[in-house]
C-alpha cells in the first residue's frame, strides 16, 4: 500500500518517488474522503443541501428567524442550532471584546495612515473611501495575478505602501483587517462567484473540506457535516453549520484573549485534529477560506465579534 500522506501541506495528488534504478516516477498520494454533499455556490448562505447540514438555516437566517428562536440560548442541545449567530454586531447590543480590540485597531490604522496615506489608497485599489469594500473579499486581483484575502491585502499594502512586513497571522495585520473588516459591517458577503479564479479556487477549498487528514483521519466535513459530529458533543465543544461563518472572521476568541483570523483557526483546527498546521496565507488556506466564504454569501458581515 502506497504510503499516507496526512499533512495539508502535501495537497499535490501526484507525488515524486524514486525508483529503484534511481530513476523519478510519478506516484499517486494517498488520499481519503469523507462522503461528499451536494452544494449550490451560487446560491451562497443558502446554497448547502440544508438537511445535511443540519437543517440549521432556518433558525438563524434573519434577525426575525433569531428572535423566535432565543429560546434555545443557553440550551446546550438547542443552542448550536443558532449557529452561534446571535452572538455577532447586528444581533446583540453587548459590549464584548471585540469592540476594545477594534479601537485599538482604528488607532493603530490611522497611525500608519497618517505617517504614508498611500496605505488607505491601496488597501481600496485606488479609492480611499473603505466602506463596503472588505464585502467583496476573497478576490482575484488581475494586476497581482492571484487570489487575494483581507488579510493578504493588508500584508501587500504593508510592504509596498509602509514598508512594513505585517505578515498574515501578526497582530498588526489582524488589528487592521479587522478594522478594515468593520467598514463592512451588516453588507452582505459578495464573493464573485461568476470569476473564473474564484471558482477554481472554491473547488479545491471543496475539496480540501472533505479530505481526511491527521491522526484522527478526520475532515472538516467530519465534524461539520449531519453525518459526522455536526450538533454532538466533541472535546466539549458543539460542532455548527460552515455556512455564514466567514462572516464573523476576524474574531476576538474568548479562550486566546485575542483577534484571531479565520485562516488562523484553520491551522488550530489542523492542530486539534493532530495533522501539520500551515501558516497563514498558505495557499491551500486560501482556497478553503475561499470555499468557507463563498458558503456566507448574502450573509452580512458581522465585525466586530467575540467567540
Amino acid at each position: 500500500m502506497a504510503e499516507k500522506h496526512f499533512s495539508l501541506s502535501a495537497l499535490a495528488l501526484v507525488a515524486l518517488v524514486v525508483t529503484a534504478n534511481g530513476q523519478a516516477a510519478d506516484a499517486e498520494a494517498y488520499r481519503e474522503f469523507y462522503p461528499h454533499v451536494a452544494i449550490d455556490p451560487a446560491r451562497g448562505v443558502a446554497g448547502g443541501a440544508d438537511a445535511e447540514f443540519g437543517a440549521t438555516l432556518q433558525y438563524w437566517q434573519d434577525e426575525q428567524a433569531l428572535e423566535q428562536n432565543k429560546g434555545f440560548i443557553g440550551q446546550v442541545d438547542q443552542e448550536w442550532k443558532l449557529n452561534w449567530k446571535f452572538m455577532d454586531l447586528d444581533r446583540s447590543d453587548d459590549m464584548h471584546p471585540g469592540y476594545l480590540a477594534l479601537e485599538k485597531a482604528e488607532k493603530l490604522f490611522k497611525f500608519w495612515v497618517k505617517r504614508e496615506p498611500e496605505f488607505r489608497a491601496c488597501l481600496g485599489e485606488g479609492k480611499t473611501d473603505l466602506t463596503g469594500l472588505a464585502a467583496g473579499y476573497p478576490k482575484y486581483d488581475p494586476k497581482l495575478k492571484k487570489i487575494m484575502t483581507v488579510e493578504s491585502r493588508v500584508e501587500h499594502c504593508a510592504q509596498t505602501a509602509l514598508w512594513e512586513n505585517f505578515r498574515q497571522g501578526t497582530p498588526e495585520n489582524n488589528l487592521i483587517s479587522l478594522y478594515f473588516k468593520s467598514l463592512s459591517a451588516t453588507a452582505p458577503i459578495k464573493v464573485d462567484t461568476n470569476s473564473p479564479e474564484i471558482m477554481a479556487s472554491y473547488k479545491r477549498g471543496e475539496k480540501l473540506f472533505y479530505t481526511k487528514v491527521g491522526q484522527y483521519n478526520f475532515s472538516c466535513a467530519s465534524c461539520h457535516t449531519s453525518s459526522g459530529l455536526l450538533g454532538q458533543r466533541f472535546r466539549g465543544q458543539v460542532p455548527t453549520s460552515p455556512f455564514a461563518d466567514a462572516a464573523h472572521f476576524p474574531t476576538y476568541r474568548m479562550n486566546l484573549g485575542d483577534i484571531e483570523s479565520l485562516q488562523q483557526r484553520f491551522m488550530r483546527c489542523n492542530l486539534q485534529a493532530r495533522t501539520k498546521g500551515l501558516p497563514p496565507g498558505n495557499p491551500d488556506y486560501t482556497d478553503l477560506e475561499v470555499f468557507y466564504t463563498v458558503l456566507s454569501n448574502g450573509y452580512p458581515v458581522s465585525v466586530p465579534s467575540a467567540r
